[in-house]
């Protein structure tokens, strides 16, 4: 691998690139440490050592850092991580820490998230929300039917908004059924339970 640029970052640290490709950052400080300069050959041994010395425990530190500000996915910490330029190998280590240290649980997350959405959002909306978070479908469906097991279906759901919305469901006029129907539409339920729920309602 070829230093073919280090560049100016941010504040104290600068980006390697190696074969013309950003690889990672790294302090000034790192630099004349590893004595590195423009153009050299980054052999596997000095790499080695860039990431044991340097960048596994910065990225752990950052990981930490990311993961006590909010719960995040696997998906979503790789993606900062990489965001943050630390390459692979440092975001697969940080990665692992993380989750031998049960700060990162995408299980765990999965049934937070459906806990405190299903309150307003349909089963069908959590489950892509989820799928984009990057949460295996495995994962999604076991946390989907712990759920079920104690919480409401999408018909009391359905029947819980419309209460909330209107207090007088008969007293509304057609405008104010459609209204009603593209809000709960919107919230991703079938409209056929919607109006199943409006039609016993009324």
């Amino acid at each position: 691998m070829n230093i073919t640029s280090i560049e100016p970052y941010r504040k104290g640290k600068v980006l390697i690139y190696l074969n013309d490709e950003p690889a990672f950052a790294l302090y000034t400080s790192d630099v004349k440490q590893f004595e590195l300069i423009e153009g050299m050959e980054l052999d596997e041994d000095l790499y080695k050592r860039i990431l044991t010395e340097a960048l596994f425990k910065r990225a752990k530190v950052r990981t930490l850092h990311l993961l006590d500000k909010q719960d995040r996915t696997e998906k979503q910490l790789r993606f900062k991580l990489k965001e943050n330029m630390y390459p692979p190998e440092a975001i697969d280590e940080a990665v692992e820490a993380a989750k031998r240290g049960r700060y990162l649980d995408d299980e765990r997350y999965a049934r937070i998230y459906i806990r405190e959405k299903s309150r307003v959002k349909s089963r069908r909306i959590i489950e892509e929300e989820l799928k984009a978070k990057g949460i295996a479908k495995d994962i999604i469906a076991e946390a989907m039917e712990d759920q079920d097991e104690g919480e409401d279906s999408d018909l009391l759901l359905i029947e819980k908004l419309i209460k909330k919305k209107c207090r007088d469901i008969s007293s509304l006029d057609y405008a104010g059924t459609q209204k009603l129907m593209r809000y709960l539409s919107g919230k991703g339920f079938d409209i056929y339970d919607i109006r199943t729920v409006l039609e016993r309602l009324t």
